[in-house]
């Protein structure tokens, strides 16, 4: 979730992103990179840390033309992974669609999106913007 992602990042970065000084890379998170989740600690842990190295690059090269963003799917029901049918929240590879095009489309850098939270954003009529939350949490000022 983490050692993978950072060597092919990398890679793209150098070879074809800082050059064409223009990028868009989105991370594959999950809502236990925000949340732990108990008998889940290396996942939730690695998950953690790719939001961590997304937050990074996106600060280090948001003056390059390139954005760096995360997106979770959440439980979608894969030949790979499969869920139990009627499981609460499971939707299908077709469904994320509108997620991964709003974290895509969205204009910014260093932000995570859950399809779920999408999803609720347009239930209330709200702009897809509305579930796009920067990753980078505000430094306490009291």
């Amino acid at each position: 979730n983490v050692v993978g992602v950072h060597i092919v990042t990398s890679a793209v970065l150098r070879k074809s992103m800082l050059l064409a000084k223009h990028g868009k890379i989105i991370n594959i998170g999950s809502r236990a990179g925000k949340v732990g989740y108990p008998t889940n600690s290396h996942y939730c842990a690695s998950k953690f840390a790719l939001e961590g190295l997304t937050a990074a690059l996106a600060e280090e090269v948001k003056d390059k033309g390139i954005q760096v963003n995360s997106f979770s799917p959440g439980l979608v029901n894969t030949r790979s992974f499969p869920k139990p049918e009627g499981r609460k929240g499971v939707r299908s590879a077709e469904s994320i669609e509108d997620s991964f095009f709003a974290v895509l489309e969205g204009g910014v850098t260093g932000h995570y999106l859950h399809a779920d939270e999408l999803d609720e954003a347009k239930e209330k009529g709200l702009d897809d913007s509305a579930a796009l939350k920067p990753i980078r949490e505000a430094i306490f000022s009291p």
